[in-house]
């Protein structure tokens, strides 16, 4: 009886078996792949971008028929300054700065940032209209010619005074090429401005005489400020001297009113006198005073009356009377009725 070697007979179909499995490991195993974050998944069927685009994650696709291609849809920024021409590092890119003719020819070197990011949803026709160079391809080319149509309107005396206007211009304008392209414009941002030697000393001898405008409304204010504080001290004084002439001119009415009081009350004193002097006089009383009072010596003229002519005739000079020859006991009795 023949015996048969069964561990000889099965090594070939155990390799088959084997070398299957291995294979459909393989092929399942490349059926599933990976998204990270920040990129999106363009699936490629027979060499043709699917519509669908895939995000972060673990996916599936059918094996030796799809492909994946990964897309990065992270924000990019393009700084356009000196004459550098580079990617710096990942979404970074380096470009020479825009150089343009203003509305008289004369050349200006613009230097800007220019931030944009692709649409995640449209991946797919990125790539298949403008591959991965999509920046060299269509951002590049527009953001300079917008730059170039904006500020060529301008002078470039004007451009430096009117730097935020012309910004928000390239703004706008930026904004609405970006409407018709799968990407999305974040911001703009004007850094710096290269004008020509001559329009630099002319904005020089501008910003010079505006100073000097600034300086001299400045004196003049502050001339305005000084002369009104003058009028206000002078008006200050006037009201200080007005107020002290009145209060003078007051103490002296008052004054004066009170001296012509004083002068009233002594005269109506005086006439109340008069009137009690003039009542208690009688002729006995005044030929008694004129009696005292006399010396006794004649008068040596006497005046005619007006009928006379007025006639002023001299007397005899006559011995005065002496104290003894004048009646004493009537003198007494003159005063005894005065009293």
């Amino acid at each position: 009886m023949k015996k048969f070697d069964v561990q000889t007979m099965g090594s070939p179909k155990l390799g088959v078996i084997g070398g299957t499995l291995i294979v459909l490991g393989a092929v399942l195993f490349n059926s599933f792949y990976t998204i990270e974050s920040g990129t999106v998944g363009v699936l490629v069927t027979f060499g043709k971008y699917d519509d669908e685009v895939v995000g972060p994650g673990l996916h599936f696709k059918q094996p030796l028929i799809q492909s994946v291609r990964n897309f990065d849809v992270k924000m990019n920024t393009i700084n356009y300054l000196g004459r550098e021409d580079r990617r710096v590092s990942e979404g970074i890119i380096n470009k020479p700065l825009i150089d343009v003719l203003d509305s008289k020819n004369l050349p200006i070197g613009l230097e800007l940032s220019v931030q944009f990011t692709p649409i995640a949803e449209q991946a797919n026709h990125i790539l298949e209209q403008y591959g991965e160079n999509y920046f060299e391809k269509l951002i590049n080319p527009f953001v300079r010619n917008v730059v170039r149509n904006v500020v060529g309107k301008y002078q470039a005396e004007e451009i430096a005074m009117k730097r935020p206007e012309i910004e928000g211009e390239l703004q706008a304008q930026l904004s609405k090429e970006f409407e018709n392209t799968p990407f999305k414009l974040n911001t703009i941002g004007l850094r710096n401005i290269n004008l020509p030697e001559i329009i630099l000393n002319k904005i020089k001898e501008v910003q010079l005489a505006k100073q000097e405008e600034q300086r001299l409304a400045m004196v003049e204010e502050q001339a305005k400020k000084n002369q009104q504080i003058k009028t206000i001290e002078a008006n200050t004084k006037l009201i200080e001297v007005t107020t002290q002439a009145r209060a003078e001119g007051e103490r002296k009415r008052i004054q004066a009113d009170a001296v012509a009081y004083q002068i009233a009350a002594e005269a109506k004193a005086n006439a109340e006198a008069n009137k009690l002097i003039a009542a208690s006089l009688t002729r006995e009383l005044i030929d008694y005073r004129s009696i005292d009072r006399w010396n006794g010596a004649y008068p040596q003229t006497l005046m005619g009356s007006s009928s006379t002519g007025g006639m002023i005739l001299s007397l005899p000079n006559t011995a005065p009377i002496t104290a003894k020859s004048v009646a004493k006991p009537e003198a007494i009795q003159v005063e005894e009725s005065v009293k």
